[in-house]
């Protein structure tokens, strides 16, 4: 297959990054930047008309949300165990990462870009405070699910590495998480992997 990632350093498309390299996938990776709104550039809209990452192209076809793109991983590579073996728990796994991107990480964008939801620059302070609120009581859900375990399921999967960036995003914006000793305990234990350590090595170079 000829696979290609559409990924930003920092940005969402870490979380499928990091599962196309558990998965031992072959593919390459292209490097569109936010901060210069490449995004939104002629070239790569034709491409993916959301101008938005992660986008994924396999033998020429197109696959955007990180939810069908973790997905599609792992059901491809069944040998990387990146999903959960029982039916009810796939689908507990594909209410996870529906939670990470439509229940948690929008109150991060809240937070750390108030501007492409309000032009009032005295509302900013407000929706950033809001939004980091929201975010705090989302990620106490995230720690009692989290209770007891090492990964969300009985080994890693793809939930994993999605929760790695919804959590590892907002300790970049300052977050003080070090009361949710459970997710922070994750995300530890997560920067232990070599496929994270390769893609936080490529977001700081």
């Amino acid at each position: 297959m000829d696979i290609t990632l559409y990924h930003s350093p920092g940005a969402c498309s870490m979380a499928t990054y990091i599962s196309l390299i558990e998965a031992g996938a072959d593919f390459n990776v292209s490097i569109i930047s936010l901060k210069n709104n490449e995004q939104s550039s002629p070239e790569y809209a034709a491409l993916n008309p959301k101008k938005k990452v992660p986008f994924l192209v396999v033998d020429g076809k197109g696959l955007s949300e990180n939810v069908a793109m973790q997905t599609w991983i792992a059901e491809n590579y069944p040998s990387a165990n990146l999903f959960p073996a029982d039916s009810w728990d796939q689908k507990r796994a594909l209410s996870y990462m529906g939670w990470f991107g439509s229940g948690i990480h929008p109150h991060i964008t809240r937070h750390f870009k108030p501007a492409k939801f309000t032009s009032v620059t005295e509302a900013h302070t407000d929706l950033k405070a809001k939004g980091k609120a929201m975010y705090m009581e989302q990620i106490a859900l995230v720690e009692s699910e989290l209770a007891d375990r090492t990964f969300f399921f009985d080994h890693f999967t793809v939930c994993d590495s999605y929760f790695f960036w919804i959590y590892e995003r907002a300790l970049q914006e300052g977050f003080d998480l070090s009361g949710f000793k459970q997710c922070t305990a994750h995300n530890n234990l997560l920067r232990t992997r070599p496929s994270v350590q390769q893609v936080l090595a490529r977001t700081s170079s």
